[in-house]
């Protein structure tokens, strides 16, 4: 039995780990947040892991990030690559310290360069810098990820990095300016419900995105975790991709009529960033089974409405 501590537990993928690991009678699970112990304080991190490891954890799934959308990471380009940097170090020199088994580590497309080949795929991760709209905190994400990728070949350990695309789901951050997209186009539309106005969405519409719901990526992160560095012996991160590619318009259609929002009360404001074009990645679970992106939004908004007061929004 792997006793396994994931950071970040309260957060969107976070809890959806939670939720899978504790019903494996194969996994004890221990749920990490800011209150048991901030992860940009060294001492406090190291002390933190150890007695962690003193109590039987084995497994770490690091899920914390100070995370945002498109107008956080522009603002505040370099806050996001000084605080992600401090968490990711700390972390994993404290995880090695105790000597943890298995680290997951997990990362983002954006690390990958603006300009790429498509679909996106390891071997192009340092053949340029990441796009200017997440630049800090990509920059982050890359050097946790070499981190990791040097720690798992010098001390043959089961240290992996999981490079996903944009999640979704349940326990999200609905905050207009620090939110991934779904999530602020669920809130604006949410507004747009209840206050009347338009359903305004940043940019032209045009850009390409592959989603992922955060219950399918727990699975996935179980799955890799037991299998990825025990196949073929290879040191390449596993990329939890769901192929699918929507655009931001085709998105911002179906979150409007999920809200009974009329089409002509959608407008596309070009004067505000979009981000990158398109960021096609190549994926490592073709096999799997995704939920599809109406049945997770389905999901997503229930649980949104639900616990409305409660939200971080």
């Amino acid at each position: 039995m792997k006793t396994i501590l994931v950071t970040g537990s309260k957060g969107l993928l976070g809890s959806a780990l939670i939720k899978n690991l504790s019903q494996d009678s194969n996994y004890n699970v221990i749920g990490h947040s800011r209150e048991n112990c901030d992860l940009n304080n060294t001492n406090d991190t190291v002390s933190y892991i150890q007695q962690q490891r003193n109590n039987g954890v084995d497994t770490i799934i690091h899920c914390a990030a100070e995370v945002g959308g498109v107008l956080k990471n522009t603002l505040y380009s370099k806050t996001m690559f000084y605080n992600n940097l401090k968490i990711n170090n700390n972390i994993i020199m404290a995880a090695q310290e105790a000597e943890i088994e298995n680290f997951v580590n997990l990362l983002s497309t954006c690390l990958f360069p603006d300009k790429a080949i498509y679909p996106l795929t390891p071997d192009q991760i340092y053949n340029g810098d990441p796009h200017s709209s997440s630049f800090g905190y990509a920059l982050a994400k890359r050097l946790s990820f070499q981190t990791i990728q040097s720690y798992h070949k010098v001390f043959n350990l089961n240290w992996l990095n999981i490079i996903p695309t944009n999640i979704y789901g349940m326990h999200d951050n609905f905050h207009l300016q620090n939110s991934h997209v779904i999530a602020a186009l669920i809130q604006k539309a949410h507004k747009v419900k209840s206050e009347g106005g338009d359903f305004t969405i940043w940019g032209s519409g045009e850009i390409y995105r592959q989603f992922i719901y955060s219950d399918d990526l727990a699975k996935l992160v179980i799955w890799a975790l037991e299998n990825w560095t025990k196949t073929e012996g290879h040191n390449d991160p596993f990329m939890a991709v769901n192929p699918t590619e929507y655009t931001i318009k085709e998105l911002a259609l179906i979150i409007a009529k999920k809200f009974d929002i009329d089409e002509n009360k959608i407008n596309f404001d070009i004067s505000k960033p979009e981000g990158i074009k398109r960021m096609t990645a190549s994926s490592n679970a073709n096999w799997f089974k995704f939920t599809p992106l109406e049945k997770g939004l389905d999901e997503t908004i229930k649980w949104y409405n639900e616990n409305f007061n409660n939200i971080r929004k």
